[in-house]
């Protein structure tokens, strides 16, 4: 995939930051990335499994739960112990455009899920598409959602909220109204593990450190939060849930 520059529109609920840029995600992108030990040196696997910690609850799946589950966008596949833990008679399915990242997970977790190199168009038909911290790297993220939602009953977005300071693979920000052109059934806005501020962090570097930011007549500095989407698939209810 080459890299695309930055779109000029800009959706209800997400705004698209520095048009004058291209993205720089593309598959040969995260390829040189997962290669070179880049995300895991910096606590990539670490941050997804803490993200699907933090994402199992609000699922509100049941520990039975026998169908299909697909995690889009998967990358190193470090989502899966947490969600075979959850979900043991479940079908889980990982799908991401590297095809370093497919390599990993297979070495990893083969015995956890399956694991396909591909698209929106690789995702077969499933219960639930769980796409967790992936839209805001992607300038065309309604068509994906759009592509998503014809292959599932349930798909649940999760993004980071009202992002504020981007960091350079991030394109989008989300709000409260993102994705209000689909059949939202549920927005959360929550704390995640792994994104937001905890502990003396969020005591010292938020609650006090803005008391000590307005007295200098700074703005006050915001907890880094998330926002899930849980909207309705398209897909016939005639699967096993």
């Amino acid at each position: 995939m080459n890299p695309k520059p930055y779109a000029n529109t800009r959706p209800l609920g997400c705004e698209i930051a520095m048009p004058e840029l291209e993205n720089i995600n593309s598959a040969r992108y995260w390829d040189r990335r997962f290669a070179s030990g880049d995300w895991q040196a910096k606590g990539g696997p670490s941050q997804t499994a803490r993200f699907a910690k933090s994402q199992v609850p609000k699922l509100q799946l049941s520990k039975t739960f026998d169908g299909t589950l697909v995690d889009f966008g998967c990358g190193t596949g470090d989502a899966f112990p947490i969600y075979r833990n959850a979900y043991p008679n479940a079908r889980l399915v990982g799908i991401d455009f590297s095809s370093e990242a497919i390599r990993l997970c297979r070495a990893k977790y083969h015995g956890l899920g399956e694991f396909i190199r591909g698209d929106s168009a690789s995702v077969p038909d499933c219960n639930v598409v769980i796409v967790s911290n992936v839209l805001e790297h992607l300038t065309n993220d309604t068509i994906v959602v759009d592509e998503l939602l014809k292959r599932c009953q349930r798909l649940f977005i999760v993004v980071p909220y009202e992002e504020r300071e981007l960091c350079e693979e991030h394109v989008r920000t989300y709000d409260y109204r993102a994705f209000s052109d689909f059949p939202v059934k549920r927005r959360e806005i929550f704390a995640s593990k792994g994104w937001s501020e905890f502990g003396l962090a969020n005591v010292f570097g938020i609650q006090l450190g803005n008391l000590i930011r307005g007295a200098a007549g700074l703005p006050p500095r915001r907890r880094r939060l998330q926002i899930m989407f849980e909207i309705r698939g398209m897909l016939s209810p005639g699967l096993p849930a």
